[in-house]
């Protein structure tokens, strides 16, 4: 039988598969490995959602069959009801102490994610002593490293995730305004996170507009800049004073398919632009203190930063000094997470940063980027 006739009979025992009695159970199956979904949900489930899963599962059984006959490439995306992602591969980690030691798993990077430009690259003069630290498979690519600006540490955690779902936000106990708070670490590994950052705390003020999950939970447009976060992955970042009712905030969010919000602030840099205001209600922005902020790099391309003290480097800054340092790499659009005690940033198992006044404390809430790819336990 020559290839071609083999790649035929292939997709005909698919079609064939997918047509005649397996649609129900292969369904079901998808649920169970793409999201922790019971009868009742999965009944729930509306076409458009099912549709798109079923798809997703018939093409990987098209790429694994054609495997040898056919390049199909596998696609992978997590529900929006996902709560704990599944848990990344411990041989897709890696470590090491010169940048150029790393010019492989970059390249490999580049080529998987089609990245042209990324902020880390070979030529960086790393903070001495300090360790490179990567995660790679066919879904996300996370490196982290630090520098050293204003004689202050920077630690940068550079992300591409292959779709939209693996960006996420998680509250602690998954519940708005739960009593009880986590270091960030703790819930990072709570979600299987590959890298993760706290977040805004939004638990410690009654200020600011909160959405998880879809569901807005608390409005304030005048008080504080806003990034809300779409099912694209984009930062949407609105000035406060932009959305002053709870019509036009729903409508916004409709509009915009938004996901969920972070509130603290203010935005750093969008389009190209340093926006840092001269005072602001949270923060303290003219003091000195750690410092914190997700910025967006292109499509589906982040960067965490945070700015601490360290043995030897023994500077805190204010807003706009740790604002110079992002908008001086060519930052396109940044926004400012809550910084000091709480700004923490997780990879490869543990705090990479090096977090000021005795360590991390409990905070509310995370964002935190996750792998695609099913282990054997998710979803059982």
């Amino acid at each position: 039988m020559t290839t071609k006739h083999k790649v035929l009979t292939v997709l005909l025992w698919i079609v064939a598969l997918a047509f005649f009695g397996c649609c129900v159970p292969l369904l079901a199956w998808t649920f169970l490995r793409v999201g922790s979904v019971n009868t009742q949900k999965l009944q729930e489930k509306s076409k458009a959602e099912l549709i798109p899963a079923y798809n997703m599962y018939v093409n990987n059984l098209t790429s694994s069959a054609l495997d040898g006959l056919l390049a199909v490439p596998k696609v992978y995306w997590l529900a929006e009801d996902v709560v704990i992602a599944p848990k990344p591969n411990p041989d897709c980690f890696g470590s090491a102490d010169d940048p150029a030691d790393t010019a492989e798993v970059l390249a490999r990077a580049k080529e998987m994610f089609g990245l042209e430009e990324t902020i880390y690259n070979t030529d960086l003069t790393l903070r001495p002593g300090s360790k490179i630290r990567w995660y790679l498979d066919d879904t996300v690519f996370s490196i982290s490293w630090k520098q050293v600006y204003r004689n202050a540490v920077f630690a940068f955690s550079e992300i591409r995730i292959a779709h939209p779902s693996q960006f996420r936000r998680y509250f602690a106990d998954n519940t708005f305004a739960s009593p009880i708070q986590y270091k960030p670490s703790e819930m990072a590994a709570t979600v299987n996170a590959v890298t993760a950052m706290s977040a805004d705390f939004y638990k410690y003020r009654m200020v600011g507009t909160v959405i998880y999950q879809r569901q807005l939970y608390r409005f304030d447009g005048r008080n504080l800049d806003t990034c809300f976060v779409n099912s694209a992955g984009d930062l949407l970042m609105v000035p406060m004073g932009a959305l002053l009712t709870e019509e036009d905030m729903l409508a916004y969010m409709e509009e915009n398919d938004v996901l969920f919000s972070l509130s603290f602030g203010p935005i750093l840099i969008e389009n190209g632009e340093l926006k840092v205001p001269w005072d602001y209600l949270l923060g303290q922005i003219n003091d000195f203190y750690p410092r914190a902020c997700i910025c967006q790099l292109g499509e589906l391309h982040y960067l965490l930063v945070t700015a601490n003290t360290e043995y030897g480097y023994p500077t805190v800054l204010n807003l706009r000094q740790f604002a110079d340092v992002v908008y001086s790499m060519g930052i396109q659009n940044a926004y400012t997470l809550d910084g000091g005690q709480t700004a923490s940033m997780y990879t490869d198992g543990a705090v990479f940063n090096s977090v000021d006044y005795g360590g991390e404390r409990t905070v509310s809430d995370i964002i935190y980027f996750a792998t695609a790819i099913p282990d054997e336990s998710f979803g059982k």
